[in-house]
């Protein structure tokens, strides 16, 4: 089904929808009177502004509005963006009202740190840092999850992107604007139940994260490594890793978790998950 957005039939909307993600470009006040169970929404005018809440390119995406029309365009407008698996409901949205309607927050569409996801029903709720956390994912998914959340990164614009999908999915996290490069950021000791870290590197910054933890404290990262230069950035070895890099930065933590995935087309990282005595 990749290719150019494709219109579907409501009978085949049906069909798609156990394995689909559905993005409902309908306005935010017809959302929120009303939507099909576990959409997103996100109106087509704000597709290059919140990038980075746009589905994954792998995933399979149900694009539904007020009409065949509406939800068209914004397929096609999505499929400009390279998302390459997109069909459009060449109908009303209502046409699918059978399945009923809830009044949840939206759905996210984007997907968090894989690793992440694997690992957060393991870690006790609490305070949690997300450490260079840009456009905010894992931090939102944070506190879906019941994780009182900090996020600190030196780009206040995407702070600011954070807060707003925090707000868009009913939950709150606390953003702070930081030079995480300076000499002695001034991260608190012994605070966090977990500390998080995804594709960023700046090795003083490693004692720093492991006063950070709590007693009992759990520390997920993962970054790029050497090998990585050949499939795109970072290239520079100032950001990758060497082999068993990672698994070495922090003495005091016991290591519960440690991988160097090497796919064939890449990225190359390095991850860990480990936990303060």
């Amino acid at each position: 089904m990749s290719g150019q957005p494709r219109a579907v039939t409501p009978a085949e909307a049906e069909a798609l929808l156990p394995r689909a993600l559905v993005l409902d470009v309908r306005s935010a006040e017809r959302f929120a009177r009303g939507h099909l169970p576990g959409s997103g929404h996100m109106a087509p005018e704000e597709f290059v502004e919140r990038r980075a809440e746009l589905p994954p390119r792998e995933a399979r995406v149900l694009v539904v509005g007020e009409s065949g029309a509406q939800a068209r365009a914004a397929a096609e407008a999505l499929g400009s963006l390279e998302l390459p698996d997109v069909v459009w409901l060449d109908a009303p949205i209502e046409t699918l009202a059978g399945r009923g309607w809830e009044l949840d927050a939206p759905a996210p569409l984007w997907r968090p740190s894989r690793f992440l996801e694997e690992i957060v029903a393991q870690i006790p709720r609490g305070r949690a840092i997300d450490v260079a956390s840009g456009s905010g994912r894992d931090a939102v998914y944070l506190a879906m999850k019941g994780f009182t959340v900090e996020a600190w990164d030196s780009a206040p614009e995407a702070l600011a992107n954070a807060s707003a999908m925090a707000s868009r999915h009913r939950v709150a996290i606390e953003t702070l604007t930081c030079d995480l490069e300076r000499p002695s950021p001034p991260i608190p000791e012994s605070r966090y139940r977990l500390v998080v870290c995804f594709r960023f590197l700046h090795r003083p910054l490693f004692s720093v994260l492991e006063r950070a933890l709590a007693p009992g404290g759990h520390l997920i990262y993962e970054t790029f490594r050497a090998g990585q230069e050949r499939f795109g950035r970072p290239r520079r070895q100032a950001f990758l890793l060497e082999a068993g890099e990672l698994e070495r930065a922090f003495p005091t933590l016991e290591v519960l978790r440690y991988e160097e995935p090497s796919p064939a087309g890449g990225p190359w990282t390095a991850r860990l998950w480990a936990r303060k005595p």
